[in-house]
């Protein structure tokens, strides 16, 4: 699905991320059934140097899982990760400080991510120093000063003796971005960087974040809710539904053309700030049904406004119905024949 073995830097084959649960018995405290949640279950992809692939889908659907899989926060169920053909899991092991520098994570909360004992120097000075990045003290502050006056922060020499709560979430989240773009990783995950902050500077972060990646040529997986900014920011875009990509595809191509049911009923119910857009609502009943030992048919059956019957009884593979466009529905696929 990617391009060129020496233009990859990741590739993730069937990744599964599946948590077993016990239920007890209120009376003894014996364990009367065991179920698996499937989080994540069974996620391919891969990406290009610089390529952002936007991951959207409704709460639940294993988004900020998979970010978390994928940096190794935790360890898939089965499944495989590979950074520049060398596996993740291999690689942690052999050298945690390497694929730490390689890998890197902006989180949803700017004030969750920082120390606040910690001044702004502190926070970024001590990963470059950890890191070996800059010969010595002067240089390293030197490179601190500079990116914080270039990402809007200046004068930076104010900034620097701050602590977390002195600074606003915006600003803060800069911070974040900056903190892992010093080490210029090869890969990141952004989950959901924008969407604690005031739509007022929601566009310089969003901006900022694609800049420093198509400047670094870091590959990227953000993560977000908001179809609009994942428009704005993404290459590709992959739609997760109950652990499971059901649609990917080049960015305008899937959002202009979606295919997949669920990937209609995202998009008509997306906000417009044209109050005259007279928009096609797809409306579906029933709650999401949650991850828990789902199948052997379509997840998405139960909900679906058009399902046959061979999608109560078999779920559907990963099929490329045009170039680039992948989607995982039997109605699509029998309408293609």
């Amino acid at each position: 699905m990617a391009g060129t073995e020496n233009s990859v830097v990741l590739e993730v084959k069937d990744v599964k991320q599946w948590y077993s649960q016990r239920l007890t018995s209120k009376k003894n405290g014996k364990t009367v059934h065991k179920q698996t949640v499937k989080a994540v279950d069974g996620v391919s992809f891969s990406l290009k140097k610089g390529e952002i692939l936007g991951v959207i889908g409704e709460s639940g659907c294993g988004k900020s899982t998979l970010g978390r899989v994928l940096v190794h926060l935790e360890d898939c169920t089965s499944g495989e990760i590979r950074l520049f053909g060398e596996n993740t899991s291999e690689m942690l092991k052999k050298d945690p400080l390497r694929f730490r520098r390689t890998c890197q994570m902006v989180f949803q909360n700017p004030f969750d991510t920082f120390d606040p004992r910690h001044t702004l120097k502190r926070i970024l000075e001590d990963p470059m120093r950890l890191h070996k990045i800059g010969s010595s003290d002067a240089e390293r502050m030197r490179i601190i000063l500079d990116i914080l006056e270039q990402s809007g922060l200046h004068p930076a020499e104010d900034y620097i003796d701050r602590h977390p709560h002195e600074l606003s979430g915006g600003q803060l989240q800069r911070i974040s971005i900056l903190r892992s773009m010093l080490l210029n990783p090869s890969f990141m995950v952004a989950d959901e960087p924008v969407s604690m902050l005031d739509v007022s500077i929601r566009a310089d972060i969003i901006s900022m974040l694609v800049k420093l990646a198509k400047e670094k040529q870091t590959a990227m997986v953000f993560i977000s809710h908001d179809i609009a900014t994942t428009r704005y920011i993404s290459d590709r875009v992959a739609v997760m539904y109950l652990g499971r990509i059901v649609e990917m595809g080049e960015t305008d191509e899937v959002l202009h053309n979606p295919l997949h049911p669920y990937t209609k009923v995202l998009i008509s119910n997306c906000a417009s700030l044209d109050p005259n857009e007279v928009r096609n609502v797809i409306e579906v009943s029933g709650e999401p049904p949650t991850p828990i030992d789902n199948g052997p048919g379509c997840y998405f059956e139960p909900r679906c406004y058009c399902p046959i019957e061979k999608c109560k009884s078999e779920y559907p593979g990963l099929v490329e119905v045009t170039p680039g466009h992948w989607v995982t529905c039997h109605c699509v696929q029998a309408a293609d024949k």
